[in-house]
């Protein structure tokens, strides 16, 4: 495909394959682009020039030839990737075990946070001895609060 007009007929059918494989359609930035789209692996353009010619950037090209010729392109989603555990977080884990400090419930790992018993913008250490886990909710509950009121508040729901 070369020319504008050979695009525009199958630019419907175009756009459903590229969503139906995990790209997003893009609204164009300027005049001379006639599709934009995201994937995984970044954004792709096809241009038109000033002769209604094509210029295919990215996996535009790619795209295309997997819809006219019936391949298994896809613009899949980035894999999510498990977090990663810090040394930290390992140690943490293994002295405290999994439940927050706070409300002493299990945590997930996309729920869990580091909380400094002191807040390093108090001055507080990066240090096994001033770091506890938290779920993310009660780490933000806390805020700033001194080492002494997140004592408190742990207590008071201890005792609740």
């Amino acid at each position: 495909m070369s020319t504008l007009a050979q695009f525009t007929k199958r630019r419907a059918a175009f756009e459903a394959f590229l969503v139906e494989r995990g790209a997003q359609v893009l609204q164009p930035t300027n005049e001379w682009e006639v599709l934009r789209f995201k994937t995984a692996r970044g954004v792709s353009v096809i241009y038109r020039n000033a002769k209604d010619g094509l210029t295919f950037t990215g996996e535009a090209a790619d795209a295309w030839n997997g819809l006219a010729k019936g391949n298994n392109w896809r613009g899949v989603e980035a894999v999510k990737r498990p977090p990663k555990v810090s040394a930290y977080v390992r140690a943490l884990l293994k002295r405290d075990g999994d439940a927050c400090f706070y409300c002493a419930q299990p945590m997930s790992e996309e729920d869990r946070t580091v909380e400094h018993l002191v807040a390093r913008s108090h001055g507080g250490p990066n240090h096994l001895s001033n770091m506890v886990l938290a779920h993310r909710l009660c780490n933000a509950n806390a805020g700033h609060l001194s080492a002494m009121e997140k004592i408190r508040l742990r207590e008071s729901r201890e005792a609740a």
